[in-house]
């Protein structure tokens, strides 16, 4: 628009010089020329001067299509007319990638994992003006979005694939029973994540929350857990086994012992004798209380 309003107002005193040599034979119109080219350059130079910045956006100042250093709020703005404004977004942004878009990570032993995981970020309004310089239009794609996609989303991935290197879902397996629950990752990595973005980020966004879902795994990792379970299982299985058979065995020597005295008793009774004889660890079926004397 500015352009615009020096070409008209080039316009308005071309016409105005003619409309005053006296050359012309009918100065009314190039009278008429003057005032609507004055009246038209105005008006383009005034709105050239004006822009509205949209809410929670910041204003890049900029000059000849290069930043001032300078930025406005949200709302009408006025500049000089050779100066424009354009905008950075400072509003919430979202990475978002839950259910079927989660983030496969490669795990311990080499093994994959997909992380559901939303994060909640805006852009600070004082790194605005350079990083506003320092990505360029693609395509259609504005300086903002060029920027989420080469600075902030790659930042993202990387501390996510950094953080879950070590993370190893059999030890979320329950050694007692074999059960596999799914882990709790907003317990061990929310922190852990929001603080590696922090120290990548942190001049640029700012980090308001981060939650996960639960993960899921490819078809090796799956069956790796379950396998994992049912070892466990299984060894469960066999203690168990092997505490009931030394439970059987104690009750057989017991009930043994039991028919000993009770047969011991028997005799000495039907032969008069003293029924302590067979309280003693020598008692034998096959040989009567006081066969001796």
């Amino acid at each position: 628009m500015f352009v615009l309003g020096l070409i008209l107002a080039a316009v308005a005193v071309v016409a105005l010089l003619a409309a005053i040599s006296g050359k012309l034979p009918k100065p009314r119109n190039a009278w008429l020329t003057f005032g609507v080219s004055l009246i038209a350059a105005v008006g383009f130079l005034a709105a050239s001067c004006i822009t509205v910045v949209p809410t929670r956006n910041v204003g890049i100042v900029t000059a000849w299509n290069k930043p001032t250093g300078r930025t406005t709020g949200a709302g009408l703005q006025w500049t000089a007319p050779w100066e424009g404004i354009d905008e950075w977004d400072a509003s919430g942004q979202t990475y978002s990638h839950l259910g079927e878009s989660c983030v496969w990570v490669t795990i311990a032993a080499q093994r994959r994992a997909c992380i559901p995981v939303q994060i909640e970020w805006s852009a600070k309004a004082e790194k605005a003006p350079e990083n506003w310089a320092a990505y360029r239009e693609v395509g259609s794609k504005s300086r903002f979005e060029v920027f989420v996609e080469r600075r902030v989303n790659p930042q993202i991935n990387g501390a996510m694939t950094s953080l879950f290197a070590s993370f190893d879902p059999l030890g979320a397996v329950d050694v007692t029973s074999g059960d596999a629950p799914a882990p709790d990752l907003n317990k061990t990595f929310k922190e852990p994540l929001i603080k590696a973005l922090t120290t990548e980020l942190g001049d640029e966004i700012v980090v308001k929350s981060v939650a996960f879902e639960s993960p899921r795994y490819d078809d090796p990792t799956t069956q790796a857990i379950a396998a994992y379970g049912q070892k466990i299982l299984e060894a469960r299985n066999l203690e168990i086994d092997k505490a009931n058979a030394k439970t059987r065995a104690e009750i057989t020597r017991t009930d043994a012992s039991v028919d000993q005295v009770a047969r011991c008793l028997q005799i000495a009774e039907k032969l008069g004798k003293e029924p302590g004889l067979c309280m003693g660890g020598g008692v034998s079926l096959t040989r009567p209380v006081g066969a001796d004397k």
